[in-house]
Parts: structure tokens; C-alpha cells; sequence
């Protein structure tokens, strides 16, 4: 991938209005889908990001205004569809046993949702030697045919391993599938190095797209100044992830982005995609974005 660069251009930004602490997005036929990480509820947008309609996923009990307390909440931030009707949603992991929750989501005539607690789960990735001295921190999610990838962020990881085995483990509780680690180093910004933040997956190409993001904050449980943004493209070999990777810092339109999920709205051609970002600015109003992204020989 070394001969290839990547560019990134903002084509439009403006104000989701109504979605507090939006982390994750997917696209769903002409719509799409948001999830806010102190929010209860799944949003349904339409193609110009005007709210069409919202559905708990989550308990309501402890819901103060709009938003579910830091202490209390689910902290969602990974969100993908594994299938045509289907999604899943997981929690970050950064606090137990609150955060260590897993929603699946089938949408149809009704939206229904059925929620489990992944805390043994959770458990072995967090004993894992690859983790220790650092903090699970789970921030995105892509698939790519029965291989299922939860981005870490903090120590910058993913984590693989088969989509129906971990279902089995949630549906049936037959033994959870143990996953495969994989650490990539990204850039830094006034020193402090990028975490991710976002993800998706390319259908016919074999790429995951990541979106990473800098905050000068000293642990994973607490916010801090946003630094900015970047959007990279891992190239998977052989069904496994390349070490060699692409990355760009996402331009800053006024005040640092700090981009949370990713997601393929349209692809122009075998260079150029139009994708759709989400920004969670720490209590400022959430933002989405259009951007293209070209890779250039």
C-alpha cells in the first residue's frame, strides 16, 4: 500500500440536531442509523439527517432529559449491520459491569432488540497480556464475512474472531470465541498519539476504513480537550489484517473534529467513495459529515 495516498475532502457538516453524544452510524436502505453513547435510543435518519424516528434499545429507567448519567450509561460507541436486517451494538467495556453490554437489533416491520451482558467476555480481552497496563476501551466494530473486528482504543488493537460463534456465545451461552490481537500504532498530535474511534468495511473491496481521533484526556473513562481527527484504510490479505496501513489527518473546518464512526454511503468508483462521519464534541451539539475519500496510484 505504500504506492497508494489517500485524500480526504469535507464536502458538507452540519448540526445533528436532537442526537446527544453521537458515536456510531450505519446506513440502512436510503437512511441511516445513529447511536449516541449516553443515549437509550436508536435514531433513525432519513438522507438529509432530519430525525425520522427513535426506538429504545436500552433501559429508560435511569434517563435524566435526554441523556442517561456517565455513571449509569452504556457507553454504546460501536455500532454495524451483520446482516441485511441486522445490528449490532456494543458497548465501550471502560467501566464494568455498565458498560459491558451488547444490543442486537433486527429492523423490520417492528424494531426489536434483545440485550446481553458480554462481561466474561469482556473479561478474557481485558486479561489478555497484550492488555495489561492498559484499559479496554471498546470504540468500533466492522465485519467482514464471518470475521468480526472490535477496535480498542487507548492501546490501539483490534480484536477478531468469528461473527456466529460470538452470537452463539450471546444467544445459546456456548463458550465465547477467543480473539485474535492485532496493535497498529497510528500518528500523534502535540504528542499524544491517536486512538480509534470509528470503522466500516468495504463490501467488495478488502478494506476496513477507521476513523481515529486525538483527546488529551488521561484515562478512558473521562473527556478531555478534542486535538483532532484522522481517517486511515487497512488493506486485509489472505483474510488477515496488513501491518502496512494508509492514514490522513481529517481537515479541521474552524475547530478540531473529534470524528467517532465511519460509514460507505456511496461508492463513485474503485478510487473514489463518499462516506458519512459523526462527531461527538463533549457536550456541544453532534455533528455529521459527507466527505470523499480518493486513493490515488
Amino acid at each position: 500500500m505504500r504506492s497508494i495516498e489517500l485524500d480526504i475532502e469535507i464536502l458538507s457538516r452540519q448540526i445533528l440536531e436532537d442526537i446527544p453524544s453521537a458515536s456510531g452510524i450505519i446506513k440502512f436502505k436510503d437512511g441511516f442509523y445513529v447511536i449516541g453513547d449516553d443515549s437509550p435510543y436508536l435514531f433513525h435518519l432519513d438522507r438529509n439527517f432530519d430525525l425520522l424516528s427513535k426506538t429504545p434499545i436500552f433501559s429508560t429507567e435511569k434517563l435524566q432529559g435526554t441523556r442517561i448519567p456517565k455513571i449509569n450509561k452504556p457507553d454504546f460507541e460501536a455500532i454495524e449491520m451483520i446482516s441485511a436486517t441486522e445490528i449490532l451494538v456494543f458497548g465501550s467495556g471502560s467501566k464494568s459491569p455498565e458498560r459491558d453490554a451488547c444490543v442486537w437489533i433486527e429492523i423490520g416491520k417492528e424494531t426489536t432488540y434483545q440485550e446481553y451482558d458480554v462481561s466474561f467476555f469482556y473479561d478474557h480481552i481485558r486479561q489478555m497480556d497484550i492488555m495489561q497496563g492498559y484499559e479496554l476501551d471498546i470504540e468500533a466494530l466492522a465485519v467482514v464475512g464471518d470475521l468480526l473486528h472490535l477496535f480498542n482504543r487507548g492501546r490501539n488493537i483490534i480484536f477478531s474472531f468469528s461473527l456466529q460463534d460470538f452470537l452463539a456465545y450471546c444467544k445459546t451461552k456456548a463458550p465465547f470465541p477467543i480473539p485474535k490481537a492485532h496493535l497498529f500504532s497510528l500518528p500523534k498530535i502535540k504528542g499524544l498519539q491517536a486512538g480509534f474511534s470509528g470503522a466500516t468495511s468495504f463490501q467488495d473491496q478488502p478494506y476496513l476504513i477507521f476513523t481515529a481521533s486525538v483527546e488529551d484526556s488521561p484515562n478512558a473513562y473521562d473527556d478531555g480537550d478534542i486535538l483532532g481527527s484522522f481517517m486511515g484504510v487497512i488493506k486485509i490479505k489472505n483474510g488477515q489484517l496488513d501491518n502496512d496501513y494508509l492514514i490522513r489527518q481529517i481537515p479541521n473546518p474552524g475547530s478540531p473534529l473529534k470524528v467517532e464512526s465511519v460509514i460507505i454511503d456511496k461508492v463513485i468508483s474503485d478510487a473514489e467513495t463518499e462516506l458519512v462521519l459523526v462527531t461527538d464534541n463533549d457536550g456541544s451539539p453532534s455533528e455529521i459529515l459527507r466527505l470523499r475519500m480518493t486513493l490515488c496510484e
